[in-house]
């Protein structure tokens, strides 16, 4: 977020990728910092946004209904069940039910990350997920995942990990920890933070679809 808000104080003016999805956190903290301009920023690009996507949703919902008119009409590639009719131009069933998005239910997984970071002696970053996934996006400290002792409070799972103290292990900010992830084909799902004076924290849900 502080990056957002840093390029608005040195350009004047909001700049997004376009998967960006937190304008509800980005917000608060422009309103936190009284930063008027780029609250009425965020807003603006906020409602386009939502346009946007309602008129995504109105036409594929068209195109759905177009393919499925077309199918029942053909026959030809529609069996009694209709469990063979996908419309391949928009990846998403019409009258079979086996694709989601253009993806077999069966493939519709998804890996989970969670991290915590909290300003704990500078700054504290814990990691949440999968064994196997969190050996992969920070390999540095996969033998520290694998060798920790059982009494170790994160080590309690026998697939996952809980709260594993990253920068503890490997010199990883929180920065760095987010563009791995980030890297490695994860996007943000969720966040929150909380707390006190002088014990805050931020959480971050991150995800990918797996193949």
């Amino acid at each position: 977020m502080f990056r957002h808000l840093l390029n608005y104080m040195r350009h004047g003016r909001l700049l997004l990728p376009d998967d960006f999805s937190d304008f509800d956190l980005l917000l608060e903290e422009a309103r936190f910092f009284e930063l008027s301009g780029l609250v009425r920023q965020i807003e603006e690009l906020r409602r386009q946004r939502n346009f946007r996507s309602k008129q995504q949703i109105y036409n594929n919902n068209n195109n759905i209904s177009s393919s499925s008119s077309n199918c029942n009409s053909s026959g030809s590639n529609c069996n009694s069940s209709g469990s063979n009719c996908i419309s391949e131009s928009e990846g998403v069933t019409s009258c079979g039910g086996n694709f989601v998005n253009g993806v077999k239910k069966e493939n519709c997984a998804h890996d989970v990350v969670a991290i915590n970071v909290s300003p704990d002696l500078g700054e504290r970053v814990m990691v949440s997920g999968e064994r196997g996934v969190v050996e992969e996006l920070f390999p540095e400290v996969a033998c520290d995942v694998i060798e920790g002792r059982g009494a170790m409070a994160w080590n309690h799972d026998p697939k996952f990990i809980i709260r594993f103290p990253l920068n503890g292990y490997c010199k990883l900010n929180s920065m760095e920890a987010v563009q791995r992830l980030l890297s490695a084909s994860f996007r943000v799902l969720a966040s929150n933070g909380g707390g006190v004076e002088g014990q805050q924290f931020s959480e971050y849900i991150f995800y990918r679809q797996r193949f």
